[in-house]
């Protein structure tokens, strides 16, 4: 790893090669010596408007430059970061993953895991579980295979989360439904032989 520098000075151009074999290069918005971690606003890959911005543990990163020192003139204060709002992103992530971990399931096909971590999203993380092939719901209902409207049964006759369960399960399977259809006409249509004209 190439030595970190003591300091990074807020404004200045910064670039680093990450662990990833990456190249970032961006302005520093701020550097914690401690921790090695450096924050940088770099140009947005997807639009001109917009800033990527990158957290990069300076520890996992290597040929660290500094491209541009800043004179030390800011037009604009550093902005604070909002805590509340990245910790309110942060949990958000984490229940996003645990969700797309527990849908997994090697008895099911993945447009089942799909179906599973739609239902899972209207619902807390407890509360949608696998019971072998069977998707549960707050352990009162049960979507058994097929996973289609039919397949749905409640152990409680609750019959208001039934037919909410049903309708997500509708939803589902048109919205895939149209998608495979705008791909199978797009993929023929780019197959297709053009016609001669006579």
């Amino acid at each position: 790893m190439a030595a970190v520098n003591d300091c990074f000075t807020i404004g200045s151009t910064v670039l680093c090669t990450t662990c990833f074999n990456e190249e970032v290069e961006g302005e520093v918005l701020a550097f914690d010596h401690n921790t090695k971690m450096l924050i940088l606003k770099c140009r947005s890959k997807n639009s001109e408007s917009l800033n990527d911005v990158y957290v990069l543990n300076l520890s996992l990163c290597s040929n660290v430059q500094v491209v541009k020192e800043c004179n030390g003139n800011f037009v604009d204060d550093p902005q604070k970061l909002n805590l509340e709002q990245l910790k309110i992103r942060l949990r958000k992530t984490v229940q996003h993953r645990q969700t797309y971990l527990k849908s997994k399931n090697a008895d099911v096909s993945p447009e089942v895991q799909e179906l599973y971590r739609v239902i899972a999203k209207q619902f807390r993380a407890n509360e949608v579980s696998w019971q072998g092939q069977n998707i549960q719901i707050f352990n009162e209902v049960t979507i058994l295979p097929p996973y289609r409207v039919d397949n749905v049964v409640s152990s409680s006759n609750n019959q208001s989360l039934c037919k909410y369960i049903k309708k997500m399960i509708e939803q589902f399977i048109n919205t895939r439904a149209s998608q495979d259809a705008s791909s199978s006409s797009s993929s023929n249509a780019n197959t297709s032989s053009p016609v001669s004209a006579n």
